[in-house]
């Protein structure tokens, strides 16, 4: 096997025009537009629609390249390309290759006769993918539905309309003599301190005289077991490993991998090879029938785990500036914020290999959704070839690691078909604010049911099982125990997994989350502003208003900036200083996610999971994202970080009441101790306990009840808190208060804050006391960008915090006396108290 690898510098124009620009590949439109200053940003101000017309063009992009001699004498010659998104055209030296029309497919064209030795010419013209939709109309819902393409670059309710082209992913030639690998098919049998892996090896296989090795390599790259065969187009091999090292989630044990190494070799000399890490697992979707629905529930090697996830957009609506250290700070993020899972979401596109092994490494589970979403398809002959080719790729690429726990048919799509036919009065409220007012016709609904039906639930499933074997596949999310079964969108919180936002449900009171008893959250948020910073990336300073015409070009969903506000106006006072007011909407996500989470995380055993929306954010907007484009965290990913935690004490408050729950998700006992405090505004302690507490592995449950209704009611409603503290052998790692009114009835004092820095080495560490008791500390710096230890915290009277920065999380911080000169600190008393002043 030989390699010439074509990234890099290429040449692109608009078909017809004269001017070349310098492109680099993987690269797109956008990116090569961009680069030669041939294009406003997109993500800055209003530009977003300004320039919309240049995707209206096709675009050419070509590159010289030189074949070195004896390259054309071997057996086969192939142009592999990764990544053509997405109506493509390719030529080489004048003669036409081959086209393309599916941006998730990995595309072999044989360029054999038409490749030279010496200088060749490559070209490949790119459609507008803009004139492809205008020139094919959907027949069956949104306009994206007949183009293989990532449906959120034609704008989605956090994303921005950028239908990109271009080569966003590697291209090379590959060269073969006699074999090569096709793909493998890796089975894993569980027994008893035993592991059987059986792998099934799909070649090509021409010559005469080649032989398959088969590696299995331990953990530590001990070589386990070596097996050779002549090669076939099908090979079967079988490793039997005693006392074998499991993997596990994030929280739930090690990761350790080992390594399956498949080499095709001829007279010494290496044909083709292939090298796949595999972690020995069983993942399985528990759908056990219970009382009033079903259960829906992951089980790694037989223990049922709590999935803790949030959902993965695109990293960059720019896709192909999206590189492995960008992925590599992103899952990092999870990890960090007590992540045991991602949930890769159908309307993007499948993930690098990269992204997958890092998974594995870290213990992330993988919900991968396949690249359906939001519209029903027409699933006719040439369109089902299409998908066939596109999941043989993308199964055969990442079935065989660890942390595929579950593949999905597409998002939101068979829900979308219980909209359109429900008479439940919320799924008919729902329908009409997505601008249908109409059940849709018994005609309609049979017809839209019959494609749905022909494509999720018989034409897939078999795909799946040829090329992801023991991996479950559910039809959709969220769906029912049984297909079509939900007559409105509450019966998937009892049979199923749920998507529920408040501001889709008539902007319901967020305490209403603690009626929704649901089996399984995989969508779940509530919108914030970005952080100052991301804002003056994209807005002037006479934009930075929630009603500037600006604001409302970076807020993707209808009225979302009103709901903002709207929620903002209940709890709190709305403060006129917009900084204040950024700070106080992320402050709000985050205390409204908190509220729900902690809720689903004591109901654990019913409730099994959830999956916030949304992890990130392609460009800079208002979203439900924890991290906003230039990957600052916002409050609401330092409350994911806590409500995440493996132990969470939490306090389920009622009135003048209160019960702490302790939560655990760790798989043994551990004994634990609560301290709480009732405090009066000012610092006098009115009551105080402290109680210990065994608590199994996997266990949620009440421990400490208490009642203050007799000093509550005696006129101290507004002036007194609970602060609770959750405390092992190594000190407090869980802690929170609760208020026993609304945040703006609350009498916040004045805080005088300080902080001390002290330089620990490879950290710094910020030491920070009050006056008086302080919701919502907020750190920041005026310079550089941090990730704190801990951040919009509460500091109750009398106690110091010492938060920890690592100075590889210091971006533009490089001394102690630096990061003093520009440490900010804000919180919710000083803005209340701006309100009243």
């Amino acid at each position: 096997m030989k390699h010439i690898n074509l990234n890099g510098s290429w040449q692109m124009r608009a078909a017809g025009s004269d001017e070349w620009l310098e492109a680099i590949v993987p690269g797109s439109v956008a990116s090569t537009l961009l680069a030669n200053r041939k294009m406003d940003n997109p993500y800055y101000r209003d530009n977003e629609e300004k320039v919309q017309p240049l995707f209206e063009k096709d675009y050419e992009f070509t590159r010289d390249f030189t074949v070195p001699a004896g390259v054309l004498s071997r057996d086969q010659v192939l142009l592999r390309c990764d990544g053509l998104d997405t109506i493509a055209t390719v030529t080489l030296n004048g003669t036409q290759i081959g086209q393309a029309d599916n941006m998730h497919r990995t595309w072999f064209f044989d360029v054999k006769s038409a490749l030279r030795e010496g200088e060749n010419t490559l070209s490949i013209l790119f459609a507008s993918p803009v004139r492809y939709l205008e020139e094919h109309p959907s027949k069956t819902g949104r306009k994206f539905a007949v183009i293989r393409k990532a449906a959120c670059m034609y704008g989605w309710d956090w994303g921005l309309n950028l239908p990109d082209s271009g080569i966003w992913r590697d291209i090379c030639i590959k060269t073969y003599q006699c074999a090569k690998i096709d793909h493998t098919v890796v089975r894993q049998r569980h027994s008893s301190n035993e592991v059987t892996l059986q792998i099934a090896l799909h070649s090509e296989v021409w010559g005469e005289g080649a032989e398959t090795i088969a590696e299995l390599l331990a953990p530590d790259g001990t070589v386990l077991s070596e097996q050779r065969a002549p090669a076939s187009n099908q090979s079967d091999f079988s490793f039997r490993i005693e006392n074998p090292l499991l993997w596990w989630p994030a929280g739930y044990g090690a990761q350790p991998l080992y390594r399956l190494k498949i080499t095709l070799r001829k007279n010494g000399k290496i044909l083709d090879e292939k090298t796949q890490d595999i972690g020995l697992r069983t993942i399985s979707l528990n759908r056990d029938k219970k009382p009033g629905g079903s259960n829906y529930g992951f089980v790694v090697n037989g223990l049922p785990i709590f999935f803790k996830g949030e959902n993965l957009v695109i990293e960059d609506a720019v896709i192909s500036r999206t590189t492995n250290e960008r992925w590599d700070r992103l899952l990092d993020n999870c990890v960090r914020s007590n992540l045991n899972g991602i949930r890769v979401w159908g309307g993007a596109y499948y993930p690098p290999d990269y992204f997958y092994e890092q998974c594995d490494r870290l213990g992330l589970l993988v919900w991968q959704d396949l690249m359906f979403a939001c519209t029903f398809y027409m699933p006719d002959d040439v369109f089902l070839d299409n998908v066939r080719h596109e999941l043989k790729d993308n199964l055969t690429r990442f079935a065989h690691h660890a942390c595929i726990a579950l593949l999905c048919g597409n998002n939101e799509v068979e829900s979308l078909y219980t909209a359109m036919s429900s008479k439940e009065p919320e799924t008919v409220a729902l329908r009409k604010m997505f601008g249908r007012e109409k059940r849709a016709s018994f005609l309609m609904r049979r017809i839209v049911w019959k494609i749905y039906n022909k494509l999720f639930l018989e034409f897939i499933p078999p795909l799946c099982e040829t090329y992801a074997p023991g991996i479950d596949y559910v039809h959709s999310s969220p769906s029912a125990r049984k297909p079509r079964s939900a007559k409105s969108f509450y019966d998937y919180l009892s049979d199923g997994d749920m998507h529920y936002y408040l501001q889709y449900n008539g902007n319901a009171p967020y305490q209403k989350m603690r009626t929704v008893q649901c089996r399984f959250m995989t969508e779940m948020g509530f919108q914030s502003y970005p952080s100052m910073k991301t804002i003056a990336a994209f807005a002037e300073e006479a934009d930075r208003s929630p009603y500037s015409e600006i604001m409302y070009a970076h807020q993707k969903c209808k009225d979302g900036n009103e709901a903002i506000e709207l929620y903002m106006k209940r709890d709190y006072r709305v403060p006129a200083d917009f900084a204040d007011y950024v700070y106080l909407s992320q402050l709000q996500a985050g205390e409204i996610m908190k509220y729900s989470v902690e809720h689903m995380r004591r109901s654990n055993g019913h409730c099994n999971g959830v999956i916030l929306w949304q992890l990130n954010d392609c460009w800079p907007v208002v979203s439900w994202s924890g991290i906003d484009y230039f990957g600052r965290w916002k409050a609401q990913q330092y409350y994911t970080k806590r409500f995440y935690e493996p132990v969470l004490l939490s306090a389920l408050d009622e009135g003048a009441s209160a019960g702490l729950w302790i939560t655990s998700n760790r798989p043994d006992a551990a004994e634990y101790g609560i301290v709480w405090r009732l405090t009066k505004n000012g610092g006098k302690v009115l009551q105080e306990g402290r109680e210990r507490a065994v608590v199994p592995g996997g266990s949620s449950k009440e421990y400490v009840s208490l009642d203050f209704a007799g000093i509550i009611n005696a006129g101290n409603k507004n002036n007194v808190y609970l602060s609770y503290y959750l405390q092992n052998k190594n000190g407090v790692f869980g802690q929170g208060t609760v208020l026993f009114c609304a945040a703006k009835e609350f009498c916040f004092a004045a805080p005088h804050i300080k902080t001390a820095i002290a330089d620990n080495g490879t950290q710094y560490a910020i030491t920070i006391s009050a006056d008086c008791f302080v919701k919502g500390i907020a750190l920041d710096t005026l310079i550089g960008d941090c990730i704190f230890s801990d951040n919009y915290f509460d500091l109750p009277d009398g106690e110091t915090r010492t938060i920890i920065l690592g100075k590889a999380d210091a971006a533009g911080i490089d001394t102690a006396e630096l990061l003093g000169k520009n440490l900010t600190v804000n919180s919710l008393n000083q803005v209340m108290m701006k309100q009243t002043s």
